[in-house]
């Protein structure tokens, strides 16, 4: 007697295998995408009073060259081939729309709401990194017919919360706004959350956008705001800074990142805090200013360790 499994309808696995159809949903399922969220930091053309340009965010977008959303700026992306893993479409896609190749992602969230790709029902896996951008060739390929990096501001516009019972609901509305000198883009993008009876619930809306294509002014907010909590917990930052840094460039990858400005001791102490530092013993007895000290990552930092 074998001991193999059958189905109801008296099959093997091997012999379900055998005379299963790929294409049998093939016309119901979605179609599955990847894209890709590049950001980088650059210097502003002003300078502080140290003498020090601040930083500022940008993201890499792709204009595109075919419809839908012909003309319009967009992450680089595109379709995941039947058998192709999506990080591997994902490296693929970006080579072929940017010439970008040898990053690290990682897996941002997977956006599948029916009616954000005018042609389909259409699944995304987004991809996400901070990157330095002096050390990438950007050109536009494939059917994108530009790419450039824009400049990335976002803003609170509105905040609503209430008290429900047993939690509460808020809605956050916020203004995305890119530009590269040459454009600006922009889109609004609404974030409800609600707690009750300990279950957390969050959506985001595009409540309106201008020249960007897509939901990607939804994926882009949501990057950014999750690069914004990740950066006091994760090493994120240090990808983009030399092996050896002072305080000084920390401080402003920080500021840039978060949008906001620190004192020097105020800094100094938060990053001190989370153990991801160390200083670079130089070998000789002079004492450095805190502007002049160099640090680099910590090779033993534990993310296991974080609160």
């Amino acid at each position: 007697m074998s001991d193999k499994m059958v189905n109801a309808q008296g099959l093997t696995e091997e012999e379900f295998l055998r005379q299963y159809d790929p294409d049998k949903y093939a016309t119901s399922n979605p179609a599955l995408t990847v894209d890709m969220l590049l950001f980088t930091l650059q210097d502003d053309e002003k300078t502080d009073v140290a003498g020090v340009p601040p930083k500022h965010v940008e993201v890499l977008m792709i204009k595109r060259g075919d419809h839908p959303f012909m003309g319009r700026w967009a992450l680089p992306g595109g379709f995941v081939s039947r058998n192709e893993d999506p990080e591997d479409a994902a490296l693929r896609e970006l080579k072929e729309e940017t010439g970008i190749d040898e990053i690290y992602m990682e897996q941002l969230y997977t956006w599948g709401a029916p009616g954000r790709d005018p042609r389909t029902h259409v699944v995304s896996v987004s991809y996400m990194a901070l990157v330095d951008s002096s050390k990438l060739k950007v050109k536009a390929g494939d059917d994108a017919s530009d790419a450039r990096w824009f400049k990335v501001s976002l803003e609170v516009l509105t905040k609503e919360k209430d008290v429900i019972e047993n939690g509460y609901a808020e809605r956050v509305k916020y203004r995305l706004v890119l530009c590269d000198g040459q454009e600006e883009l922009y889109g609004v993008v609404e974030v409800i959350k609600s707690i009750e009876k300990g279950i957390v619930k969050t959506k985001y809306r595009l409540v309106e956008t201008q020249g960007i294509a897509f939901d990607h002014a939804v994926i882009i907010t949501y990057g950014l705001l999750k690069l914004r909590r990740d950066v006091w917990l994760t090493p994120v930052v240090f990808s983009i800074l030399p092996k050896c840094f002072t305080m000084l460039q920390l401080k402003g990858a920080y500021e840039a990142i978060l949008n906001t400005t620190f004192g020097m001791d105020e800094f100094v102490e938060k990053i001190v805090r989370t153990g991801m530092v160390i200083e670079v013993k130089n070998g000789d007895a002079r004492t450095y200013a805190e502007k002049d000290k160099l640090y680099m990552f910590n090779p033993e930092w534990d993310c296991d360790g974080v609160i």
